[in-house]
């Protein structure tokens, strides 16, 4: 009887031992390759196309991971096991925190991959045959396609926490806003929508504390707070002011947001009225600071400044208000040395649409040196109607009236500022 002979399988994939020395030579490659990679996300992707130094270097280091586990597994005829499978769930919970869009997320994946093939068929040809070929094409298919619904799993689980607890989110915002971690446009929208929120094209930012107990030597200042106090202290300026902002307010527009950050209340409001907000502030006892016209790009230095202007200024300041404005804000911070200081910031700030006005800085800086308008008058060789008559100007535009000592500091230190 004759044996019979059965042929090798045709395809078969050749011997493992073959494909490591072409894993070697690609890993070789792997700046070169992960560059064009990055090139490519960036360049079909526009959610990528803005990421920060940061974001860049964590999509780059997650490319690298997934490079050298595809040719790790095809070196080797492997699976993806339940470590990789729970790593690429975390990449999803991560980015449904960061709010950047699922289908960005996954696309990048695939422009990789093609990207990956065009760089083999470019520089490897002679060490991957067409069966290599097939073969790590098949891993990196299933790779691709056990990754995305890990990732799709573990972002839309984050997504429906993140949904539940709509208040918790849009605190997390805010507190993103105010450190400076939300500073692309285009992460800030996606995150919006996902919330099914929209934000106002600029926002009024304000920061209260309690008010320490007045002594007839130490005017009201800040108290030093737990986080109940500056919660209750937030939440009740807050929902005064929101009432007035919401009825002017599209649909989805957030009119206010509230939250605790370095101790003192932080909310973000569309647009405070200033009268209610002093009345509030006297009638409950508190202290605070309000920045206006503050953006989503601003808003990380205005909260810095307004932290550090509710807690140094000096018992100069808390004699004459409750509530300090931007100008007394940029002051105490170029008087204190804050790292945010900024000469022109103060000049313009305190004096406004002044601080180009020849006759009123010069009317400004004869009082400021003089004893009475009579005495600067008789210094700018006008007529002490004149003086005054500019005095009531400036008081009219700035809100602050020259004779007072501290917004009489603060014109000084506007001046000095402007000529630095």
């Amino acid at each position: 009887m004759t044996k019979k002979t059965v042929p090798p399988t045709q395809g078969a994939a050749p011997p493992v031992a073959d494909r490591r020395g072409a894993v070697a030579r690609i890993l070789a490659d792997e700046t070169g390759m992960v560059d064009a990679f990055m090139a490519a996300i960036a360049r079909e992707i526009p959610a990528y196309a803005n990421l920060d130094a940061r974001q860049l270097e964590e999509v780059r280091s997650i490319i690298v991971w997934t490079l050298r586990r595809v040719l790790e597994l095809w070196s080797v005829d492997g699976a993806l096991g339940p470590e990789d499978i729970r790593m690429f769930r975390g990449v999803g919970a991560v980015r449904a925190r960061d709010a950047r869009p699922l289908a960005a997320v996954l696309r990048a994946y695939r422009v990789a991959a093609l990207a990956f093939f065009d760089r083999i068929g470019e520089r490897f040809a002679d060490a991957v045959s067409v069966r290599d070929l097939s073969a790590l094409a098949r891993v990196w298919l299933t790779v691709l396609d056990q990754s995305s619904e890990a990732i799709f799993d573990g972002y839309e689980s984050t997504g429906r926490v993140l949904s539940e607890d709509r208040e918790r989110s849009l605190r997390g915002l805010l507190t993103d806003l105010l450190l400076g971690r939300q500073s692309h446009a285009g992460t800030l929208r996606a995150r919006l929508r996902e919330l099914d929120a929209e934000l106002p094209s600029s926002f009024d930012l304000m920061v209260v504390s309690p008010a320490a107990p007045a002594t007839p030597a130490a005017p009201a200042s800040p108290a030093a707070t737990g986080p109940d106090q500056a919660e209750r202290a937030a939440a009740l300026v807050t929902a005064a002011l929101d009432a007035r902002a919401a009825g002017a307010a599209a649909e989805l527009e957030l009119t206010s947001l509230h939250t605790v950050m370095d101790g003192v209340g932080v909310a973000l409001v569309k647009a405070v009225d200033v009268t209610l907000l002093d009345r509030l502030v006297t009638g409950h006892d508190l202290t605070g600071a309000l920045l206006t016209g503050v953006t989503a790009a601003t808003a990380p230095r205005d909260h810095r400044i307004a932290v550090h202007g509710l807690r140094h200024a000096s018992p100069l300041v808390w004699t004459e208000r409750r509530v300090l404005d931007r100008g007394d804000l940029e002051v105490v911070a170029l008087v204190t040395g804050h790292p945010d200081a900024d000469p022109g910031r103060a000049a313009e700030a305190v004096l406004g649409p002044l601080a180009h006005d020849a006759d009123t800085r010069r009317t400004l800086d004869a009082v400021i040196y003089s004893d009475g308008a009579p005495a600067a008058a008789a210094r700018l060789h006008v007529h002490p109607q004149t003086v005054r008559y500019r005095l009531r100007r400036l008081a009219a535009t700035t809100g602050r009236d020259p004779r007072t000592p501290w917004n009489r500091f603060a014109f000084q230190t506007a001046l000095l500022a402007s000529n630095s």
